[in-house]
Formats: C-alpha cells, structure tokens, sequence
C-alpha cells in the first residue's frame, strides 16, 4: 500500500496539485504519452492500484458480484465497498469512464 505522508496540504494547495495532474493527463493524446508519464509519477504497486479500481467500477458496472470481483481481483470487499461508493457519489464521471473502458474492451 502506498504510503502518504502525515504531513496535511493546504486544501488550495492540494487543489491545485491536484488540477495540475488532470490537466496534464488531458492533454497528453497518445497511449505511450500517458504511459510515459504515469511510469514516471507512480510506483508499479501505485499503478496496479488504480488499474483494480477501474476494473472493480467496470465489473460492478456489469452486475458482477463482490465476491467474484475480490476473487478475480485478489482484492477486499471494502476496497469494493470504497469504488462502489465512489460511483454513487460522482455517477456521471464514472458511467463515462465505463463506457469508455468498454468500448476499449481491455
């Protein structure tokens, strides 16, 4: 698990970073790009990381039930719990990006 810092940003500071980041993934076009640039900020444990959520909201998108996710996944119901939350709270961010992980079919 990835460790942070005790340390608390500022919340302007952290909203900054934060537009800093998605700005900068918007704008990068090619697969290798973001590829590059996600091997650059991110451990390979921090990268898998995010890789299982998406895979988790997607599956929960097709009905698949927690106990096959954390089976397939080798993940916790919480972890589950976490993104299910999650996609309940932003609906419309997360219904666009299943539809675009489906379209890929990865």
């Amino acid at each position: 698990m990835p460790k942070i810092s005790r340390n608390k940003l500022e919340v302007k500071v952290y909203e900054s970073i934060l537009n800093h980041l998605v700005g900068t993934l918007a704008f990068l076009a090619k697969k290798e790009e973001i590829n590059d640039l996600l091997d650059g900020l991110f451990t390979r444990t921090e990268r898998l990381m995010l890789a299982k959520r998406l895979a988790i909201a997607a599956l929960l998108e097709q009905a698949v039930s927690y106990k096959e996710i954390s089976k397939l996944l080798k993940v916790s119901s919480v972890t589950i719990g976490f993104v299910k939350n999650g996609i309940m709270k932003n609906n419309n961010n997360y219904d666009s990006l299943i539809k675009t992980i489906q379209k890929l079919k990865l």
